[in-house]
């Protein structure tokens, strides 16, 4: 039996989210069942984390067990061919028999993309959200810079969210304006951490817009780290402006 690591790139547009569940079709099912037509082989991925229904991926990491003696250019060839335009799988490779993409995982690096502009410009209308007044980008780095280091971080999670542990280390949290037009800018928040709790990185970005449209005070962000509770953040920012961008191993 190999075991078989993937870098995975999809649009979470027309998914439930990466994980399969019964409300939806997941990008794993998608994934697992053109496998199984393929080569008539049932495999189980493991997947690096979880991503909500609408949140994209540019580096999901995954793996399998998978007995089939094919060589990993061609199954990646192979799969490329009948998945869905919508996922795309961008590496294969033999991994380590215990390699394990959630667990062994040191870094992991998501984005979020706004754009800030009286009109939502349609080629990005699934990757971004749209915020139509004025931004302060270096009063929200400022607020950002709060998120950095080791922190317990259970103000920042919703409910639901199964981790015993809510200590995580943030190794960077910022915002760059990349791309300005008449239309307005786009603003692309990036964050790696050693890990993340569930709508962890959507709570950040909505408190952090708060912060930069003058509705909510930078020091929030420390009372909130400070006590624990919900009520100093902000909304949990809408799905479709996330992106899993990479995981880093040793």
């Amino acid at each position: 039996m190999r075991r078989i690591g993937m870098i995975i790139a999809y649009d979470g547009t027309a998914y439930a989210g990466w994980q399969k569940q019964e409300n939806g079709p997941s990008v794993q099912q998608t994934i697992e069942d053109t496998i199984e037509r393929l080569f008539h082989e049932t495999v189980s991925l493991m997947g690096s984390g979880r991503t909500d229904a609408g949140v994209h991926a540019q580096g999901q990491v995954a793996a399998m067990d998978f007995s089939h003696p094919i060589p990993t250019d061609k199954l990646k060839l192979a799969l490329n061919s009948h998945l869905p335009e919508d996922i795309r799988i961008y590496q294969v490779f033999e991994a380590a028999e215990d390699f394990h993409p959630r667990f062994q995982a040191k870094k992991k690096t998501y984005t979020y993309r706004i754009w800030n502009g009286s009109v939502m410009p349609p080629s990005i209308r699934q990757y971004a959200v749209l915020i139509d007044h004025p931004l302060d980008v270096d009063r929200m780095n400022e607020a950002a810079a709060l998120l950095t280091g080791e922190h317990d971080f259970r103000a920042f999670r919703s409910s639901g969210g199964m981790n015993l542990s809510t200590v995580r280390k943030i190794f960077q949290a910022s915002f760059e304006v990349t791309e300005r037009t008449e239309q307005g800018q786009e603003i692309v928040f990036t964050v790696t951490g050693n890990g993340f709790l569930y709508n962890m990185v959507r709570i950040m970005v909505g408190t952090l817009l708060e912060i930069g449209s003058g509705k909510r005070e930078k020091d929030d962000i420390q009372k909130a780290l400070d006590s624990g509770e919900r009520t100093w953040l902000g909304p949990t920012a809408p799905a479709k402006g996330l992106c899993l961008l990479s995981v880093e191993y040793e």
